[in-house]
């Protein structure tokens, strides 16, 4: 079964139709002209349920029972990696997995279920900004942080999300969790009426496996309080990320995994290109829909 054959499986009876979000003053070109593209199921959808399962959590990585809200509606495509012992190859097969969400009022949280039995494949935990710099309780975490900074030559102004977390909890036999989650980042804005900034931290040694999922990276500030600017230059011969990313990734044999371990966590953002290749895929597969049931 190919994708195209797979991708009927996520697609429902009932009728799509668009609705309009309001405008902010601080909104670009690009998102104006994409109003359009955020969708609302046309009739009544199945109720919410809660859920409880097993969590892996980020911080301690130990499991946690956790709640969580899950609309049957919400579901995702990630990948399943099968060995084919004809070909000697691994595959990839589509694998539709739930969407639970939880949030505490600044961050939302989506976990990845298998559909059977519950079991969490994976998550992705959204911060939104815009809730965040507003509670006093989180006045540390907007201290120093270029996940606030304005990059108009990127696009990048006024509120923004940025993934806190990004979680595969087992990568020998799952793959395609950073696009999922890509997709959601997405429709969180959407959802929220703001202009999709997504921004994040890489963690160490993931920097090439983001660079291919299309997210770029800022270039080295010369007040970054955890790098020392002048001594990348001597050691890159560059303050752009990109460049030694790209490099990398061109000089390692296929099959291999890309070394950037001495790169440590660089900030990146998800490129206005990409956020519209997302645009036109939610027209048609859209994650997260509509709560008002």
């Amino acid at each position: 079964m190919n994708i195209n054959d797979f991708n009927s499986l996520i697609q429902f009876d009932s009728y799509i139709k668009p609705k309009r979000v309001e405008k902010k003053e601080n909104r670009t070109t690009t998102f104006k002209t994409l109003e359009q593209d955020i969708f609302e199921k046309s009739q009544t959808e199945p109720k919410l349920v809660e859920i409880e399962f097993d969590h892996l959590c980020a911080r301690t990585k130990k499991p946690k029972k956790i709640r969580a809200i899950q609309n049957p509606m919400d579901k995702g495509v990630i990948y399943k990696k099968v060995f084919n012992k004809s070909t000697g190859k691994t595959e990839k097969i589509p694998l539709l997995v739930d969407i639970a969400e939880s949030q505490d009022g600044i961050s939302t949280s989506y976990y990845f279920l298998e559909p059977e039995t519950k079991k969490e494949i994976g998550f992705v935990i959204i911060d939104d900004w815009h809730k965040k710099i507003f509670d006093i309780t989180n006045a540390y975490a907007i201290e120093d942080t270029r996940l606030l900074d304005d990059f108009p030559e990127l696009g990048i102004s006024g509120d923004r999300i940025s993934i806190d977390y990004l979680q595969n909890n087992d990568e020998n036999q799952y793959c395609g969790i950073g696009k999922l989650a890509d997709q959601i980042a997405v429709e969180y804005c959407l959802n929220e009426g703001i202009e999709p900034n997504i921004l994040s931290v890489a963690e160490t040694n993931s920097h090439a496996a983001h660079y291919k999922r299309g997210r770029r990276f800022l270039p080295i500030d010369k007040y970054d309080k955890d790098l020392d600017y002048y001594d990348f230059i001597k050691e890159y011969g560059t303050d752009d990320p990109n460049k030694i990313i790209k490099e990398r990734i061109e000089q390692t044999p296929n099959g291999q995994r890309v070394d950037t371990s001495d790169l440590y966590g660089l900030y990146m953002y998800m490129p206005s290109e990409i956020v519209n290749q997302y645009l036109e895929l939610i027209k048609k597969h859209p994650i997260l829909h509509n709560k008002d049931i």
